[in-house]
């Protein structure tokens, strides 16, 4: 009898995928992804034994009859019977320790790690592994099992994390190599299109062609440009150091992205990393710094991998190494990076493998959502500890997460790139922060009024659209929130940045979306009261490239209804103790420090708001609630996407959705055109939104869609992660 693992239509079963050839295949590669973190010998029994279920006749009936096959399977046809839990049955049954590990991933292959413990009665891997087992009909592997975990146990605090983290890393190894193996014999073409990436040894090369280039085009007697190559130079030096946890603060303006790069490209080579990849917050600057790197490296070289890219459907090599991060340097966002490592499906844990032995570059760090801090730091410690990655927090206002008596979750033993952060924070000043005390929204509009090219960032879209309308009218002022499109709000963007180099009047009104690493340069910055890391933010928007030789005026001002929002309470009543001892210098390293460890120390029993922790950490008997665990999302936010279909590209792809069966790709390339807004917001427009398909939401009515200010509908109080 010939055992086949899958099947082609309008072939005959000789020609289909043998079972013996799959498993072989699968426990080759899963080991083989498994070596960088010490785990082949796992890997590969995960690989053997995944589609042992598959080697029943009564599967080998089921594969025939969906093809209309008729053999000496046919009358052992009992419907569509399940194979996954068949092997993680053997391997609990052959070993209750690395047996009982390894039947996580065999069991959730295909429909994702199962908890120990079900929610319902015999939904639990417990109660799945208690299940008669068919009878196996083909060669069972022999199992050989390790002997010992390839993890250091340093901390039994940590263990049970550990081992639930160790299982996802299996699962990925096992799932990747599956996907690749059926990929191989099923599309044949598709799987040669993997892995055509320049190598990183062939990126640092032109790295350094194109930054001397760079180099050669500045004015070396500028003063942000010997402070650029002071900051180069560190980086150089650090990136010769042994693999670990770093730092890397620099001001705004004094390079950090390109350092950053070049100490990556240069500790890759030195020890042999696998990949870069660089850690984003914001959706909003993401594809600025992916484009910064192209123009570094080379037009096919970055792989770029959050929600608003849109590949085009040519480009098979992006396609495909989105699927599992097969590149050298990848672009990603704070969201995709840790919800993966919290996931339990499949395709959003079938890339993490390729993240061990990787260089990873978390930008702006202090983006990270405090209540979700703890189980973000410890996805950290324990790629360092364990799995060979090298992490480099990089940030212009460095948190204080080094551990210390006022942050105890804190990271140990990271080491600070730049030698001497203070006068390097000195020699690149170029703002004076300073408290004006409260104003309300006319006085704030009658400041702004006064200036010639100013950038007011206020905390919630109701403050910005009240402040944009109580302006005198006129083509110089400009709005930017999240009620606009990212399409639209690029485009606003583009006019800026016109207005400002051909130093124009430009007034811009904007939420925080602009503060994070996008590229404008005002000469005056008003800041609506928020966090000192916040201002700091704000802060590197004004005198960004060092136009002016004095520095210029950053305003810190108080709106009455911020008392409402908890949110930025919190955070402006850690800095309000700071505005009259550091005025002038708000963002110095000093009171930087100062103000995170308040703001920390006061917040630390509000790090780990879904008790992530708590869930790993009673893994410690291999009992793992992974389905609890994927509960975990970096953006919580009960948020209703619409889409704006007012131009000729939306209305197409939005005409395709009623005719597409696959809605995914369509909904990624109007990831561009939606607008995310609150229940009670789409509510009160629901009545002229049309809804192509279940779940999605169109408005294609110009009336309610503004091209200065974007959706027209009613703001919450208090409103905080919508930006």
């Amino acid at each position: 009898m010939f055992f086949c693992a899958h099947s082609k239509e309008d072939t005959s079963p000789e020609s289909w995928h043998s079972l013996e050839n799959h498993l072989e295949g699968v426990a080759r590669r899963a080991a083989d992804f498994a070596k960088s973190f010490g785990a082949q010998q796992w890997a590969e029994i995960a690989g053997r034994t995944h589609d042992l279920g598959k080697g029943t006749r009564a599967w080998q009936a089921y594969l025939r009859k969906v093809n209309g096959v008729e053999d000496e399977f046919s009358s052992y046809y009992k419907g569509h019977p399940k194979h996954a839990d068949v092997g993680a049955c053997h391997l609990y049954q052959s070993s209750k320790e690395a047996g009982k590990l390894l039947s996580y991933t065999v069991a959730g292959h295909h429909g994702g790690l199962p908890s120990w413990e079900g929610e319902r009665a015999g939904t639990g891997l417990k109660a799945r592994l208690q299940e008669e087992n068919p009878n196996i009909e083909i060669p069972l592997p022999s199992l050989d099992f390790p002997k010992g975990l390839p993890f250091d146990i340093s901390d039994n605090k940590r263990f049970g994390y550990q081992l639930q983290f160790f299982t996802r890393m299996l699962f990925s190894c096992l799932v990747d190599s599956d996907y690749l193996d059926t990929e191989q014999y099923l599309d044949a073409d598709k799987a040669v299109k993997r892995g055509i990436w320049p190598a990183l040894e062939v990126l640092y090369d032109q790295f350094w062609t194109s930054f001397n280039k760079l180099r050669n085009e500045a004015d070396p007697s500028l003063q942000i440009n010997k402070q650029r190559e002071f900051v180069l130079d560190d980086c150089i030096k650090a990136a010769k150091q042994e693999p670990g946890l770093f730092s890397l603060t620099v001001p705004t303006g004094g390079g950090k992205t390109l350092a950053s790069l070049a100490f990556a490209l240069e500790h890759a080579k030195k020890h042999g990393k696998e990949r870069i990849i660089y850690v984003i917050p914001f959706t909003s600057i993401i594809e600025q710094n992916a484009r910064v790197f192209r123009n570094m490296l080379g037009e096919n070289s970055v792989l770029e991998h959050h929600c608003n890219y849109i590949h085009d459907n040519s480009d098979w090599k992006t396609r495909l190494a989105t699927e599992n991060w097969d590149a050298p340097i990848v672009v990603t966002t704070n969201v995709q990076f840790f919800d993966s490592f919290h996931n339990s499906r499949p395709a959003r844990c079938r890339k993490l493998h390729n993240i061990a032995q990787s260089v990873v570059i978390f930008d702006e760090v202090q983006a990270i959502p405090v209540e979700k801090l703890k189980p973000c730091l410890e996805v950290i410690r324990e790629l360092s500890h364990s799995y060979g990655v090298t992490s480099l927090l990089c940030t212009a206002t460095q948190p204080a997460l080094g551990h210390s008596d006022h942050f105890k979750s804190g990271l140990k033993n990271v080491r600070e790139i730049v030698r001497d952060v203070t006068t390097l924070f000195t020699n690149l000043r170029r703002t004076d922060e300073t408290f004006i005390g409260e104003l309300d929204i006319e006085d704030v509009a009658a400041k702004l009024s006064d200036c010639r090219q100013v950038l007011c960032i206020v905390n919630t879209r109701k403050q910005a659209l009240e402040i944009y309308k109580a302006l005198p009218e006129s083509e110089y002022n400009f709005h930017l929130s999240a009620l606009m499109y990212p399409a639209h709000r690029t485009e606003i963007l583009n006019k800026i940045r016109k207005q400002l180099e051909n130093h124009r009047p430009c007034r811009v009104i904007s939420t925080q979306l602009i503060e994070a690493g996008v590229d404008v340069d005002f000469p005056c910055v008003y800041r609506a009261i928020s966090g000192i890391d916040s201002i700091a933010q704000a802060a590197g928007r004004c005198n960004r490239n060092g136009k002016s030789k004095t520095t210029q005026p950053v305003f810190i001002f108080q709106l009455p209804e911020n008392r409402r929002a908890s949110y930025f309470r919190k955070a402006a009543q850690s800095a309000e103790k700071l505005f009259d001892r550091f005025s002038g210098r708000l963002t110095s390293p000093e009171c930087v420090k100062k103000y995170f460890n308040d703001y920390f120390w006061k917040n630390e029993q509000q790090m780990d708001s879904d008790s992530i922790l708590a869930k790993g950490h009673q893994s410690v008997r291999g009992e793992i609630p992974f389905k609890e665990i994927a509960e975990f999302q970096m953006i919580e936010s009960a948020a209703v996407p619409v889409i704006i279909a007012l131009e000729a590209e939306s209305l197409k792809l939005v005409e395709s959705l009623e005719d597409s069966k696959q809605t995914g790709g369509v909904l990624r390339s109007l990831q561009q055109f939606t607008v995310q807004i609150y229940p009670y917001q789409q509510e009160e427009i629901q009545e002229w939104l049309e809804s192509p398909a279940k779940g999605i939401f169109v408005l294609k009515n110009s009336e309610l869609y503004s091209k200065q200010t974007g959706l027209q509908c009613r703001s919450p109080e208090g409103e905080a992660f919508i930006l």
